[in-house]
Formats: structure tokens, sequence, C-alpha cells
């Protein structure tokens, strides 16, 4: 489109200095979720079926290990479809897939779901704790040293360092948990978590009130169950937390456990988590006004690109024509209305290409 004469005008007004440029912003419509836990998180147990195994372009996951076997191949750091087994390629159906399947078919289609996740079968949630995991893991047997060593030893670490890396491309939205049925009947469980989520919000640069934590329920019928009481009070210790139910839901007799959920009670968790999301995810969006948002990241040598929600999504610089700017700028974005902010005002535009 072309923006018309009055506000090209009072654009062009502003111009004053040429700028030199500024780095891309972190996409706002790429909603990244990280996830920890044990297990259930890391998906044990039921092998992957089609419909684990469809693609959907915008699921992706950014990979937190590199490894190929069994028909997946992942790198780490790089972003790749997210298809089960999504947390390492040996192994099976998580929590988390049908989480992000359910986020990506509930946002508009110009929004894209992506996931950081490490997990290590077995372990406490000291495993995660950058104090202890150290003394704890050289303590367990050793074929959770070897799942721990995926990560070389510190998942928490690794679980940082490919959070951060997701950043540049995405905004963290949410943390998933799945953990507890190690740690059953410990009474320093909720104090513990609560130390591994403020960490992770202050090394990330992330607010409580922006990025919630999620923890699943362990099998109500399973032989963790009494996890679930130190679960459902986690609230109580993390305001921000919300507990996802997994009442009904049902484990595999597959390995003689009494701890994997089966491979439907893994959908249906993971829909509920993401249900338990969506209106939290709705909420971020919409809680700061536009005319407030759009006050921020603007300088007098460049414009800056929103979307109506105040979202930022593109800055490009004023240059000889701010008209060609906008026109590289609107290439990369949907349909819609937009606002156009410089230094000394804001305009608002549609994109009909």
């Amino acid at each position: 489109m072309i923006i018309n004469r009055m506000v090209w005008t009072r654009l062009s007004a502003l111009l004053l200095v040429v700028a030199t440029g500024a780095s891309a912003a972190p996409n706002p419509r790429f909603h990244v979720f990280v996830a920890f836990g044990q297990s259930n998180m890391e998906g044990a147990v039921n092998a992957p079926e089609a419909q684990d195994k469809v693609v959907n372009p915008r699921f992706l996951e950014l990979a937190a290990v590199t490894c190929n076997s069994g028909g997946r191949s992942l790198t780490q750091g790089v972003w790749t479809p997210a298809i089960a087994p999504i947390v390492r390629c040996d192994t099976k159906i998580s929590v988390v897939d049908w989480f992000g399947r359910t986020m990506a078919d509930s946002l508009a289609t110009t929004d894209t779901v992506g996931l950081v996740v490490v997990a290590v079968g077995g372990t406490k949630i000291e495993g995660f704790d950058l104090d202890k995991y150290k003394s704890y893991y050289a303590s367990q047997a050793s074929w959770m040293q070897q799942f721990a060593a995926n990560y070389d030893g510190n998942p928490y670490g690794r679980l940082v360092s490919v959070a951060k890396k997701a950043q540049e491309r995405g905004v963290i939205r949410g943390i998933l948990l799945h953990q507890g049925e190690s740690n059953t009947g410990d009474n320093t469980w909720a104090s513990q978590v609560k130390k591994i989520y403020e960490k992770l919000l202050s090394d990330l640069g992330l607010t409580a009130a922006n990025t919630p934590l999620l923890a699943g329920e362990v099998a109500p019928a399973g032989s963790s169950k009494g996890a679930n009481s130190m679960i459902d009070a986690l609230p109580n210790t993390i305001s921000s937390a919300k507990v996802v139910s997994a009442q009904g839901l049902t484990t595999t007799t597959a390995d003689g456990q009494n701890v994997h959920f089966d491979a439907p009670s893994y959908r249906t968790l993971g829909k509920r988590y993401a249900q338990t999301m969506m209106p939290l995810l709705r909420k971020q969006l919409s809680s700061v006004a536009p005319s407030s948002r759009l006050q921020q990241a603007s300088t007098d040598q460049s414009v800056t690109v929103y979307d109506v929600h105040g979202a930022l999504l593109a800055r490009f610089p004023f240059g000889a024509s701010l008209q060609a700017g906008w026109d590289r700028a609107r290439t990369s974005l949907p349909l819609g209305l937009y606002w156009l902010r410089s230094g000394e005002g804001t305009v608002q535009v549609l994109n009909d290409r």
C-alpha cells in the first residue's frame, strides 16, 4: 500500500538524521516455552505413532542435544520441526508433544510455537539445582548419569544456554515442569522448585508476571500419586504457578513401574497444559495498552513497526525514502493494521500489499 500524503508529510518532517541501522528484534509472534522435568517430560515407554509425527511448520523445537538415531536427527541449537520424539532421538512421546501441537492449532496462523526441553529420567528436582547437581548425579546409578551426560552433566546449564539462543528469535512465554515422582513426600520440594524457577527468570531476563510456571500432576493412580499433594500446593509457594490436572489419566503397563502415562494420557495431559496456558498467553498479549508499548524501543533515527496489540515486530532506518523502508518491512508481515512510530510521532497504516 502507499502511505497517504498526510502521513507521509508528517513522518518525513521527522527525518533529521539518517539512521545507522538496528538489529532485528525477536518476533513477538514466536512464542517460546521452556520445559524441564524427569521421565514423563523426557518421554518414556510409548513409541510415537503417525499422529505424533505430523509436521506443523508453526510448531518447532530448538534442540538441546545433538543426536541421530531411530530415524530422528537433532542438532543442538538448531531449530527443527517438533515431532516425536522431541526431547532426544531415543526418547518417546512426552508431555510437550501435544502441548505444542495444541498451542499451535489454537493460535493465529501468523503465530509460531517453539520449545526448549531438557529432561532427565528419574531425577529428583536436585538435578536442576546449580548448588546440588554435581553431588547429586555423582551419587546416582550409571543409567541416570548417562541421561545427564547428554547435557554435559549439567541439565540446568544446558536449558539456560539453549533458551537464551531461542530468545534471539522468539519471546519466552512460559515455563513447563513435569517432575515430582522422585521427590514424593519431600516437604522441601516446593521451595526447591521456587529456587530453580526464580533462577531461570533471572538468568533469562524474565518476570514472573509474564512467565507463568505450569506444573503437571503425576498419574493419580500411579505408584507416585502421593506427589500430587505437594504439586497441588505449589501455588502457595509460587504465586505465578498453575497446576495442570492429571485427573482420570492412566499409566502404561509396558514398563511395570506404574508411573509413566500411556500414550492417550500423554496426549490429553499435553492438551491440558495448553488449555491452561492459552488464557495466560492472551492476557500477556493484551495486558499492555498499545499506546504505552509504543513508547518503548523507538528512537529519533528509526521507524519501529508494531501490531495492533503494541507488540514490536520490526525496525527500519529512516533513509532517503520512507516509503521504500516500509515496503521492505511489510513484505514479511501478514495483511492487517500496523503502527509506525518514529521518535516523535505515531501513525497507523494498513498492510494490504
